[in-house]
């Protein structure tokens, strides 16, 4: 079976369901301007709560901290603040991840949303920034979706759904693509859907 059978059949898997909600588009969430907060949220994300967690820090330091919107301010104000308390976080690892990104950027010429959006489109980039520890390509399409591209960010969310809808997936590019050709075929965006699906797949296991 194909992507574009399997897209189809996940529709209708998905317009079958009852209490499955497409959610309202949320386009106007992701467009913060501000690498502060797209770094933080991208390694944030994975394995959190992100309305207790994620999302109040992110809000913080766009609302608090206009310094941070280019990476290298991002970067001085982590320097002189700790970004421990910056983020109000007590554990190193996650801090570290997303200083050592922070920094990656900024050595690749990195510091606005823009350049981001450029950089990731350029040959091999991708597989540089899988390169940093804790990047994988989940978080590389958490990025994509952070600075405006229209794309799902496959999880064990997402893959139990297909598991239910009982379609394998070959990779999590296979996946991925699933996801966005459902999108297309129900007319939403691929990351409201890819969020649909998050906030079903939560509610049931609660």
């Amino acid at each position: 079976m194909n992507v574009d059978k399997k897209a189809s059949k996940l529709a209708k898997y998905a317009l079958s369901l009852e209490g499955f909600l497409i959610l309202e588009d949320d386009s106007d969430d992701y467009h913060y301007g501000h690498m502060g907060a797209i770094i933080t949220e991208a390694i944030l994300q994975a394995g959190l709560n992100y309305n207790t967690v994620v999302l109040p820090r992110v809000k913080r330091l766009i609302e608090c901290y206009p310094e941070a919107r280019t990476t290298s301010g991002f970067i001085g104000l982590a320097e002189k603040e700790g970004l421990n308390r910056l983020i109000r976080w007590k554990d190193a690892e996650k801090p570290s991840r997303i200083m050592n990104t922070a920094c990656f950027f900024r050595s690749s010429g990195i510091e606005t949303e823009g350049d981001l959006r450029i950089w990731l489109e350029g040959p091999g980039n991708i597989e540089k920034l899988k390169e940093l520890r804790g990047i994988g390509d989940k978080t590389v399409d958490y990025f994509r979706i952070l600075i405006g591209i229209d794309t799902g960010a496959v999880d064990r969310h997402v893959l139990r759904f297909l598991k239910n809808a009982c379609i394998e997936a070959s990779s999590y590019g296979e996946a991925r693509d699933i996801i966005n050709e459902t999108a297309d075929l129900l007319s939403v965006k691929r990351r409201t859907l890819d969020r649909s699906i998050l906030r079903y797949m939560s509610n049931k296991k609660n």
